[in-house]
């Protein structure tokens, strides 16, 4: 799947009860909720159609503004009170069940459906949801090195549930402190309320602002870059009650709200510094259509809230939530048994798919649960009765969340417990790993063992570096004595230096050098080459990482190593893994040049380790669901230049070790060797990388 799926959208919140008596509820309102769903549904299942079709969450945050601030404004000025527990209960009754329902058919699909190298990251992704902070657990995963190249999640989605639910848990209590002040200084509790709120949005615009161009990952995920949409869909719908004076000013504000949302979802692209300033548009194009609505709205199929108010548009509208909750897994499922995008049959079989699903559950769950009675008078909401149905409905939330989470535990825990093998030496006779491979050397391999470490285990079988914070060396943060292996009176020292694919390498040196007496310094860090030239997206350069090598340099070159030993992924692999390049292909080159001269120019030994091939597929899945010696499962021998070879041919005394050899048979690479998963996914596993100790101890004279 494209990096592209991996953006996500908003969901809506319907009127209250209290606004529909009130005669605030407005069918153009759902009509508007199916136009922003219906490009989320086409971006999700097509996204060439519709690049820009994430503006989607946009459209239902404002929305979701407009109804729920407004109301919550609106009952602080008709009673200068908020009935905070009323209003969470609603919220509970109205959103958890049919959330809860498709949380744990993802996990039961999960486990019947998916190999076991996923149940663990899925079954987090569940718990984060259920608890309502799956945006941050987006924010600081999807965005980061380690997670770049993992699959799609099936509840990804849930992170905008999470940036609501989060917020109007928050948004409530700042009015009723407002509503403190308003009575404290005999202010009126409205204006204060709007006060707040107009506060609340300018700063998470100009937020929002800043974090786009300086992160625009995780300011998509944000809590505080989004506020100002919902704040501003609250501002309108308590300053602009009846929308636009009258009708023609309303028909122009339509058509232009629709077009600015159509030339959104037509043009942006997740390259974009979002949200930032550039959300201005789908967010201001949503309020022009909310303001044609309501009363004195132009009438006729020129009108946009008439033709939003036809039925079949606002049936889709009333399912919305349901639909949203429902098309995105199974889009994820669907399209990792077809192992590839959808086309127009296929994608057409998700969208009916997820229409069924949609309307069984708005039918069966939503309705059920969102006509429970919870209308209350203020008398009313002191008696016993009332106060233990209160009670009684956040009790069993509790336990809702709690029930979700303990069944995305079970496969969770299933899988750590096997992950008990990895802690276990293997027995090189029967896993000799890539010594299976050793020209002239080659080691016997016995039929009939298990593979090992088990597929379901490859993302876990890391380096030591991954466990201990030094897979992220900062020269800067981190003394001298910090990510050191091996015996401390080791009379020789080597430096591991490079990114994630350098790290790799870790394990077999200490393996290497352990007999030898060597001391090994790991200064890696995931996403960062030993090069004094930076990558970059197509927003961001990130320097840090070079001006951190400069940092490195120095400290080797005052510690003085007998060895430094250079890896690093090739430039396919940062493409495709996080869409980071080079200018050009010279470069990486010549950024690995100016840090491998000082080196040499100052004595030192220096090796360079070339990468090892890019599997373009899960090897650990493709294993699962076929064969071990599947030729689907065969990964393509590396082809073209890498960085490192032609940096070490401009640096005199450089030396060179090709490992291909020992991963590949002629033009392809088996995804075993010697009994032993080679791959956990454009990493080698920890354990096939240990096998290698014995080739770098010769090949480095150890």
């Amino acid at each position: 799947m494209p990096r592209t799926v991996e953006m996500l959208v908003g969901r809506h919140v319907r009127a209250t009860p209290n606004s529909r008596k009130s005669g605030s509820a407005r069918s153009d309102i759902q009509g508007l909720r199916a136009l922003a769903v219906g490009l989320v549904i086409v971006y999700h299942i097509w996204p060439a159609i519709l690049p820009g079709g994430f503006v989607g969450v946009d459209v239902f945050f404002v929305i979701s503004g407009f109804l729920i601030i407004g109301s919550l404004v609106r009952e602080i000025a008709t009673s200068n009170s908020l009935d905070l527990l009323s209003f969470y209960e609603r919220r509970i009754v109205r959103l958890l069940p049919a959330a809860t329902l498709v949380l744990l058919v993802i996990v039961l699909g999960t486990v019947t459906l998916l190999p076991q190298s996923r149940w663990q990251s899925i079954s987090l992704d569940v718990i984060a949801s259920g608890l309502q902070v799956q945006n941050w657990n987006q924010a600081f995963s999807a965005n980061t090195y380690a997670h770049a190249t993992a699959l799609v999640s099936p509840v990804q989605h849930y992170w905008s549930l999470a940036v609501e639910e989060q917020f109007y848990i928050f948004v409530p209590i700042v009015l009723l402190g407002g509503v403190f002040l308003a009575r404290k200084f005999k202010w009126a509790a409205a204006s204060v309320c709007v006060a707040v709120i107009g506060g609340l949005t300018v700063c998470s615009f100009v937020h929002s602002i800043f974090l786009s161009i300086s992160d625009h990952d995780v300011a998509y995920f944000a809590t505080s870059t989004r506020i100002w949409e919902l704040g501003a869909g609250g501002l309108v719908a308590v300053l602009l009650k009846g929308g636009l004076p009258g009708r023609k000013p309303k028909l122009v504000a339509g058509w232009a709200g629709v077009a600015g949302i159509v030339f959104a979802a037509l043009t942006f692209s997740t390259s974009m510094a979002f949200p930032g300033y550039v959300a201005l548009i789908p967010v201001a194009a949503t309020i022009l259509i909310l303001c044609a609505g309501g009363q004195d709205a132009a009438p006729g199929f020129l009108s946009v809230p008439a033709l939003l108010s036809w039925r079949p548009v606002t049936f889709i509208g009333d399912v919305s939530y349901s639909l949203y909750l429902w098309h995105w897994p199974i889009v994820v499922f669907y399209v990792y048994f077809l192992g590839r995008e959808p086309g127009f049959f296929h994608g057409a079989a998700i969208l009916l798919l997820s229409t069924l699903c949609a309307t069984l559950s708005y039918q069966v769950v939503e309705q059920r649960f969102r006509h429970v009675r919870h209308s209350r008078t203020r008398n009313q909401a002191r008696t016993i009765k009332v106060r233990f149905r209160s009670a009684a409905t956040f009790l069993v939330a509790a336990g809702v969340v709690v029930a979700t989470s303990g069944s995305a535990l079970v496969p969770w825990g299933i899988v750590e417990a096997k992950a008990q093998e990895l802690q276990s030496l293997l027995n090189t006779r029967e896993y000799p790993g890539a010594m299976a491979f050793d020209p002239g050397h080659e080691k016997s391999v016995p039929a009939g063992l298990p593979v090992r470490p088990e597929a379901a285990l490859a993302l876990k079988d890391v380096p030591m570096t991954a466990g201990d914070g030094c897979g992220v060396y900062d020269p800067a943060a981190m003394g001298p004595e910090k990510c050191v292996y091996g015996a401390p009176d080791s009379t020789r020292s080597m430096v591991v230096v490079g990114d994630s694919h350098a790290a790799q390498y870790v394990d077999p040196m200490v393996l290497a050098g352990k007999q030898a007496g060597w001391q090994i310094h790991a200064m890696v860090r995931n996403g960062c080459p030993f090069s004094a030239v930076p990558p970059a997206d197509e927003t961001t350069v990130y320097s840090n990482c070079s001006a951190q090598n400069q940092v490195s340099l120095r400290r080797i070159l005052d510690l003085r190593p007998d060895l430094v030993v250079i890896a690093g992924m090739v430039p396919r692999g940062y493409e495709e893994a996080l869409h980071w390049r080079w200018d050009t292909p010279d470069a990486l080159v010549k950024g690995y040049v100016d840090l491998m001269k000082p080196l040499r120019n100052e004595g030192l030994r220096v090796a360079v380790i070339l990468d090892n091939p890019y599997p373009a597929f899960s090897v650990p899945d493709c294993v699962q669901r076929r064969s071990p010696s599947a030729p689907e499962c065969q990964v393509a021998r590396a082809t073209g230049d890498d960085p490192l070879q032609r940096a070490a041919d401009q640096v005199p005394g450089v030396e060179v070790l090709d490992m291909s050899d020992y991963l590949c048979r002629q033009e392809t690479c088996p995804a075993i060797i010697g009994n032993v998963l080679v791959y956990r996914d454009n990493h080698l596993t920890n354990t096939f990388a240990k096998s290698l100790a014995p080739v770098l101890s010769r090949k480095l004279r150890l």
